[in-house]
């Protein structure tokens, strides 16, 4: 679940609520894929927030091809300790925050299937849960440069998502909860709390264009609303 999101709002409003220190050239993405580079917000080594570019898939530090992120794109926050792929960034403190202004979820049969987007009723700024880590390559053929890569937190769904997927992205909606879950002084069972479905009225659900995957460089008209 939690295949595809949409990222499109202004960079300043975003500096503005993450206060990371960079201004990059950075354009609106209106739908982001499993191993597409996205900009995601991180604590760096100076203990400053930081808006870095992170290949979408996480690859575990031990893995031995770049493959295996393919499949980590999520990560179930109920068993974030069972897992040595998440269970280590988690441990570490490599939290992220994952700037997003909706996600895509599909339902219906199989080759016509319905895709519904779910994005704040008042437009709030939005972040998704991650982990990040960095990737050093197989052993006998290491990186110039380690990839840095990202995976989203998924709970159990609130009443908008419910009649449409059994799993939601973990999204938090204001300060207070972007400031714990970047906090390297956080214990787990801080962070473990914040890991709960979104309020039950955040969220609309909207109907938009079947082929909204198909299109190469998808702009702003797949996020338009369509009859069903």
């Amino acid at each position: 679940m939690c295949n595809f999101f949409t990222r499109y709002r202004a960079l300043n409003d975003m500096r503005r609520a993450f206060k990371f220190l960079e201004l990059p050239n950075h354009q609106p993405r209106y739908v982001v894929r499993p191993t597409d580079s996205e900009h995601v917000v991180a604590i760096g080594r100076d203990g400053a927030r930081h808006f870095v570019a992170m290949r979408w898939g996480l690859v575990p530090n031990g893995a031995t091809d770049v493959k295996t992120g393919l499949t980590l794109f999520n990560w179930r926050s109920e068993d974030v300790a069972a897992r040595r792929a998440f269970a280590e960034p988690f441990r570490r403190g490599r939290r992220c925050l994952v700037p997003c202004d909706g996600f895509f979820e599909f339902t219906g049969a199989r080759g016509s299937k319905q895709p519904y987007l779910f994005k704040p009723k008042d437009d709030r700024v939005m972040a998704f849960a991650g982990l990040w880590e960095q990737w050093h390559g197989p052993k006998d053929a290491p990186l110039a440069a380690p990839l840095l890569s990202f995976s989203i937190a998924t709970t159990s769904p609130n009443a908008s998502v419910a009649p449409y997927h059994n799993r939601m992205p973990v999204l938090f909606t204001d300060e207070a909860a972007w400031n714990s879950w970047l906090d390297p002084r956080a214990t787990p069972e801080v962070l473990r709390d914040l890991l709960a479905p979104a309020d039950d009225d955040l969220l609309a659900a909207v109907p938009v264009m079947r082929d909204l995957l198909k299109i190469k460089d998808p702009g702003a008209e797949v996020l338009l609303p369509v009859d069903v």
